[in-house]
């Protein structure tokens, strides 16, 4: 497996909560998509909070809150599409609030994607964003971990059995959130063949 070194670029906003500590947390309120923003969902980008977080967790998160059925509906396909393969569905209800602080969003969809800052690797490659990057770690049943943190001049996925050191998103989850009325589960088709963590009956 590689390793690597990480360069971070950028304003830092220092940010703590009581339960996870991370060294920075980047908030705009617009979509900072990595790359070329996806033609189908441009529209929806002023409606979208990015969050770049680093320290104990490096991973950018996407929220988009949506306040019309029909646009959600419409954005839906082309959003499940960014989904890591392997990646499982989550489900929250609304209102709901990321780990690491933003918006509350009543509802709506949050992206967890890959870190955007860079990474180079020991060789001098250069990883971005992209999940095909991290092939090399992925598990026995050839799936993305969801995060990989480095040990011994290794990548090896985080399994949170005493792990030090930074966690690497490695995959894109989706989180649906829910509200029975503009995000319906009724109303929308849900990949096959996907595990599906539900989350919206639990503290």
């Amino acid at each position: 497996m590689r390793s690597g070194k990480f360069i971070r670029i950028g304003l830092v906003v220092i940010f703590v909560t009581a339960s996870i500590s991370f060294a920075s947390v980047i908030i705009w309120r617009e979509g900072k998509w990595p790359g070329p923003w996806p033609k189908q969902l441009k529209p929806y980008r002023q409606q979208t909070t990015t969050i770049d977080v680093s320290g104990d967790i490096e991973e950018t998160v996407f929220e988009i809150s949506f306040e019309k059925r029909d646009e959600f509906e419409k954005a839906w396909p082309e959003i499940l599409k960014l989904k890591s393969e392997g990646a499982p569905l989550i489900l929250e209800k609304g209102p709901s609030e990321y780990k690491a602080g933003s918006a509350i969003i009543e509802k709506g969809i949050r992206i967890l994607w890959l870190s955007t800052q860079k990474i180079i690797m020991d060789d001098g490659t250069e990883l971005r964003d992209n999940p095909a990057e991290f092939a090399f770690v992925r598990t026995s049943t050839g799936e993305l971990p969801e995060y990989v943190i480095e040990k011994d001049g290794e990548w090896i996925p985080y399994t949170g059995q005493d792990q030090p050191g930074p966690r690497h998103r490695t995959r894109v989850d989706i989180v649906l959130i829910t509200d029975a009325n503009i995000v319906d589960l009724n109303r929308i088709p849900l990949p096959a063949e996907t595990s599906i963590i539900d989350k919206r009956f639990t503290e």
